[in-house]
């Protein structure tokens, strides 16, 4: 998707779909800890993804950062694939 006027992040498609992601879910799913305060586009904006679709929406850690491991997730990954950036922890959480 191109971005057009009045489909960027301040318009109100994308707040409200925004908002949608985060009521559902606080947990990031870069890092797996609660308290996500943004959303992550799994396809990012610069690769096409729809701005607005909830569907390529998650709940993300903005420039805040992680309250548990100090991550900035989103801001991290930037638009990078999912599979380059799933970020380490020090231990293996998933095990």
């Amino acid at each position: 998707m191109v971005l057009v006027a009045g489909r960027g992040l301040t318009h109100r498609r994308y707040r409200e779909a925004r908002a949608r992601v985060l009521v559902e879910s606080d947990t990031c799913h870069l890092c797996g800890h609660a308290g996500a305060d943004t959303v992550d586009h799994l396809v990012p904006r610069s690769r096409g993804g729809a701005v607005d679709d909830q569907d390529n929406m998650a709940p993300a850690h903005g420039v805040g950062g992680c309250l548990t491991c100090g991550r900035r997730c989103n801001s991290e990954r930037g638009a990078g694939s999912l599979e380059s950036v799933r970020l380490s922890t020090s231990r293996d959480w998933y095990a």
